[in-house]
């Protein structure tokens, strides 16, 4: 025969084998309690967001819910707390604007009035996750609660309404006393005095 040449200085050794698994294995280690960090950083920023935010799973179940919304939805009632998530759910401007951020890969913007139990006016925001979240979340929603702001808005457009509608009258009746001193009283001194006197009160 001929001679084979040996195998045994090609292969590692055990305590090689065990060295590289050992590495590995703190790579591994490290690489995990990094991603923790990076988690546990992202959820601490949700977790304090001032608007309420929720995670939607596919078919639109909640996944997740920051402080904000929680407490929006809570309100101080446990009870009635998932069905006020759930109805803001099924409510269909919400719905559609789901349906198409999903179809069209975009987000969307949406108002809608929530009438129960108190009435609230909301501006929702939906964003796709493509590709989905850690927690299979495809939908953030994003609520921002407008009702102040839009009592404020609806009180300065009822006070500039009566506010016009009160001034209509008097401003009427100053222009008419104007045209008549301009007019027919223009060389009257007894009915320029009288008409003054009115329209200084």
């Amino acid at each position: 025969g001929f001679d084979r040449p040996a195998l045994a200085p090609l292969l590692p050794s055990v305590a090689e084998i065990a060295d590289g698994v050992a590495l590995l294995a703190r790579r591994l280690a490290d690489r995990a309690e990094q991603v923790g960090r990076l988690q546990r950083a992202d959820q601490a920023i949700v977790e304090g967001l001032p608007d309420p935010l929720l995670v939607l799973a596919p078919d639109r179940t909640p996944l997740r819910a920051n402080a904000a919304a929680r407490a929006l939805f809570d309100a101080g009632n446990r009870s009635a707390a998932g069905g006020d998530v759930a109805a803001l759910l099924r409510h269909p401007v919400l719905a559609g604007a789901a349906d198409r951020a999903l179809a069209e890969g975009r987000p969307q913007a949406v108002d809608l009035t929530l009438p129960v139990p108190v009435a609230r006016d909301l501006v929702a925001r939906i964003v796709p996750m493509d590709p989905p979240l850690a927690d299979g979340g495809r939908l953030v929603v994003l609520l921002s609660d407008r009702t102040r702001e839009r009592a404020v808005e609806r009180m300065r457009a009822d006070f500039v309404a009566n506010a016009s509608h009160e001034l209509r009258t008097p401003l009427a009746s100053l222009i008419g006393f104007i045209e008549t001193l301009r007019g027919p009283a223009e060389d009257d001194k007894a009915a320029r005095t009288r008409f003054l006197g009115i329209m200084a009160e």
